[in-house]
């Protein structure tokens, strides 16, 4: 695997972590965004593409056609991508994404998360497990 590159925009031990969870790998993260607290699950970008397509709501016959293209070529992209060791997506995907205020609470429940790696100003996580679907066969 390609040696990950300093970035002045951003850390290059996450960026390293995303390409973890990129490859299959999830793991339990707090970041600090433009003064904001989050925490949640790190997820890869095919695996948030997966998930977000399930949370849409579908009502049109039409448009479920649509989006799921959609989200069949970018996952596919995304997949094609992230199997090039040199590829970094420079966004980030939570799953379970919470914002934590100044006392510790939680006031925002769990969703899905994107953000820009670059607008990450700290991070910190407790432990690295294996995604269920890395050990799938890939289509």
């Amino acid at each position: 695997m390609k040696e990950v590159q300093e970035d002045k925009h951003s850390d290059y031990v996450l960026r390293y972590l995303v390409r973890l969870a990129d490859n299959g790998a999830e793991m339990n993260i707090m970041l600090n965004v433009g003064g904001a607290t989050m925490k949640g699950v790190l997820i890869g970008n095919v695996t948030y593409l997966q998930e977000l397509e399930h949370t849409l709501h579908r009502g049109n016959s039409d448009l479920e056609g649509k989006m799921t293209t959609f989200f069949d070529k970018m996952k596919d992209k995304f997949q094609k991508e992230t199997d090039q060791d040199e590829y970094e997506s420079g966004y980030i995907h939570l799953r379970d994404a919470k914002l934590v205020d100044s006392q510790g609470k939680i006031p925002i429940g769990g969703s899905l998360w994107r953000g820009k790696i670059s607008d990450v100003n700290g991070f910190s996580f407790d432990s690295i497990q294996e995604s269920i679907d890395a050990d799938a066969p890939k289509d």
